[in-house]
């Protein structure tokens, strides 16, 4: 069974940036998704295009923003946690990233990113790459090399739309490669995000679609309630989020996840300077 797990772990760490994206609560309860969305710590993963235009704002007199966060999450056999970071810098419109996951002391994922925008279009590109070593002697080492693209579709009064690309798995580490999965995230207003993520476009393996929102509210915006669909292969799971700001530069995050045979459920603290 835990050999069974881990090679689940390794497959879909090659589909899809979803999978790294679930180590984040705010993913999470969005359903997974995050090629489109790639605007915070895991952008270096979810979409490294994303590194070019993070939606961390830059302290007055430093030139760089940053954006971190840590995430446990319990996936009823196994337990797992995450550190993600990524950074920006926005007069060079130019970002890094990167990140570091344990699942359980059977598989860890390690890698980082690099993205930048083109010139002064809306149009971002950036490339990652993950190491993804597992404990069990029976399985090699792997190590996947990625591209991101991102194009921002501006709107009147509202965040621009994003529509994100990732090419998984360039060199074919796992034999089935390269993936394409694409994203959509779209500020339907100043409060509502809705995202889409369609993995493994190509049917190499198994297309996958899943899809959520995140609606902000409070008296500043502090409170964010998600909601979403995430693709199991065999149909979609419920996915519930919920998250808080403080401090100004302060968050956590929890989401759950109501699939079978086992619940998940994970919790993430997060910081921006």
């Amino acid at each position: 069974m835990k050999s069974a797990w881990i090679v689940a772990v390794l497959v879909c760490v090659v589909l899809t940036s979803g999978v790294w994206a679930q180590t984040t609560s705010r993913s999470l309860g969005m359903g997974g998704t995050g090629t489109g969305v790639a605007d915070d710590a895991a952008a270096w993963f979810q979409n490294p295009a994303g590194l070019g235009a993070l939606n961390v704002p830059c302290q007055e007199g430093k030139t760089w923003a940053n954006d971190a966060v840590g995430t446990f999450a319990d996936y009823g056999d196994v337990n797992g946690w995450a550190l993600d970071w990524s950074g920006w810098q926005p007069a060079k419109l130019m970002g890094f990233g990167a990140g570091f996951a344990d699942i359980e002391d059977d598989v860890q994922i390690i890698g980082a990113g690099f993205g930048m925008n083109y010139k002064q279009t809306p149009f971002s590109w950036g490339v990652n790459i993950e190491n993804v070593n597992p404990d069990d002697y029976l399985l090699d080492s792997n190590t996947y090399f990625n591209i991101g693209l991102m194009y921002r579709f501006p709107q009147p009064e509202k965040a621009p739309l994003r529509l994100g690309l990732v090419i998984a798995d360039v060199t074919d580490e796992s034999d089935n490669g390269p993936f394409f999965d694409l994203g959509v995230a779209w500020p339907a207003t100043d409060k509502l995000l809705i995202a889409a993520d369609v993995d493994d476009l190509t049917d190499e393996v198994d297309v996958s679609f899943s899809a959520g929102a995140e609606y902000l509210f409070g008296m500043e915006n502090e409170w964010a309630a998600r909601l979403g669909a995430l693709d199991n292969g065999d149909g979609h799971d419920l996915t519930l989020g919920l998250g808080y700001a403080f401090k100004n530069n302060w968050r956590v995050d929890a989401a759950f996840v109501d699939s079978d045979p086992d619940s998940t459920w994970s919790v993430s603290a997060g910081v921006n300077w």
